[in-house]
């Protein structure tokens, strides 16, 4: 049987000659331009047929980014890599259509996406990203010691008053231990039990959720979580000055990380708190609303704003207006919610605020489809 090109190539081979040209009227012309355009492309392209099960094409850079599998160069060892689980591969190709996946192979990630381009067709572009992705991780670990000062004043508050509690807790009972009821003792026994499942959540929220993690998505109360997350921030803004309220209209569960969103949030609230640094009534607004099958998340503020002119770069990496800003903020928090098929969109007003609102799945509903990553737009209040 004659050895698939595909497989030829990957396997170290090379490809059969293409046909001579025979002018331009030749049907094989614009196919064989083509097929050199994705020979010398830098980046990975494979092309599968699901039907057959084979390759149809492999590119060079393909060749060059698998070369180092131990596993057999064909098919089936592609579609494990590239569709891990998958019983029945159209499925798990519709399923990950269009949306940016990630493998590593020894001491490489490779960064890929899945288009069909027939029905039973599927084109995969793979890149090498290990080093966007070591430059993202050390762009993360800076925004995450920036955000350490917002939250400090607060953890200290939060860890110390369920301590406190405890310590009198257990100071009555042991004054009382003889004369206390089997039913004295197990509410004061409640009491601590319940302040240290307090702690227990706190240290499980201070675990810093890092942008490549896959979120753990679940049903989550939006106001509870509010609730925990304003408690660790609201004293340091207090001392600076601002004031922050929140209110929604309904009870509303999102589909969500509670960690991630937590870290998103900061983010942005940091972003509020630097805009209204020499504000005159230093304030943020916090608010949710049900809109369909999203639930939308603002957070307003009445500072300095942003210029029109500048809205379009606020997503990009290591863009700043800010004297000691990383410009990084926004990048990974835009990750974040991208993971989480959520969405952010700011709306800003050069000297009188900005509104950011984020777009999360409520929760009950089914899946939603991938939102667009960012818009921009300027607000006409």
């Amino acid at each position: 049987m004659a050895e698939d090109p595909g497989m030829a190539l990957l396997s170290g081979g090379t490809r059969p000659a293409a046909p001579a040209r025979d002018g331009p009227g030749d049907p094989c012309t614009g196919r064989c331009f083509y097929n050199e355009i994705l020979e010398n492309l830098d980046i990975g392209v494979l092309i599968l047929d699901l039907g057959r099960r084979h390759l149809l094409f492999v590119n060079p850079s393909s060749a060059l980014l698998f070369q180092d599998l131990e596993a057999p160069k064909d098919f089936e060892a592609l579609c494990r890599l590239l569709l891990p689980g998958a019983e029945d591969l159209g499925q798990a190709a519709a399923r990950l259509e269009g949306t940016p996946q990630s493998l590593r192979i020894g001491d490489r990630l490779l960064g890929y996406t899945i288009y069909r381009i027939a029905e039973e067709t599927l084109c995969v572009f793979v890149r090498d990203i290990t080093e966007k992705a070591r430059l993202e991780a050390i762009a993360q670990a800076v925004n995450t010691m920036d955000n350490i000062g917002y939250i400090f004043s607060g953890i200290r508050h939060e860890i110390g008053n369920p301590i406190n509690s405890i310590k009198m807790a257990m100071t009555v009972l042991r004054n009382n231990l003889a004369t206390f009821s089997r039913g004295d003792i197990a509410r004061y026994v409640h009491r601590v039990l319940g302040e240290i499942t307090r702690l227990e959540y706190l240290l499980k929220s201070l675990k810093n959720f890092s942008a490549f993690e896959r979120p753990k998505l679940a049903p989550v109360a939006l106001g509870a979580l509010m609730d925990d997350f304003l408690a660790l921030v609201r004293d340091d803004f207090g001392q600076k000055g601002i004031e922050i309220t929140w209110e929604a209209a309904e009870d509303l569960r999102v589909h969500t990380d509670p960690r991630a969103l937590h870290q998103v949030l900061l983010n942005v609230l940091t972003n509020a708190a630097d805009a209204l640094e020499d504000r005159p009534r230093p304030r943020i607004r916090l608010s949710a609303r049900r809109r369909d099958r999203f639930v939308e998340v603002t957070v307003e503020d009445n500072g300095r704003g942003i210029p029109e002119k500048e809205l379009p770069n606020v997503f990009k990496p290591f863009y700043t207006t800010k004297a000691h800003g990383t410009g990084l903020g926004l990048v990974i928090a835009q990750k974040m919610l991208a993971r989480m098929d959520s969405e952010i969109r700011i709306e800003s007003t050069e000297d009188a605020g900005t509104r950011v609102t984020l777009t999360l799945p409520a929760a009950g509903e089914p899946d939603a489809p991938g939102r667009p990553a960012a818009e921009h737009h300027r607000s006409t209040s």
